[in-house]
């Protein structure tokens, strides 16, 4: 995934083929941001765009915190896409 440094956030797009890829996404990033709990800001455009932004709000800052959730969501999307390469 391509991640930019942008208002000390990592902040990256996806677009995806349709609505529900989307929201199977997005579902398995807020387990993970639940688990971690550690929340990403994700804003949905276009019915298959996905706008995230991760950064330490307490902080206003970019945090070890950031940088394991952003792997972490790199994981999902690396499985993700592998899983749709197989079908």
């Amino acid at each position: 995934m391509n991640w930019s440094i942008i208002i000390n956030s990592y902040r990256t797009v996806i677009h995806f083929s349709n609505q529900t890829e989307l929201a199977f996404f997005l579902v398995e990033v807020a387990r993970l941001a639940d688990q971690m709990d550690h929340h990403p800001d994700m804003t949905i455009r276009h019915c298959n765009e996905l706008s995230i932004a991760v950064y330490s709000h307490d902080q206003q800052r970019i945090t070890q915190r950031d940088e394991r959730l952003v792997h972490g969501i790199n994981a999902i999307y690396d499985k993700w896409n592998t899983k749709k390469a197989d079908e």
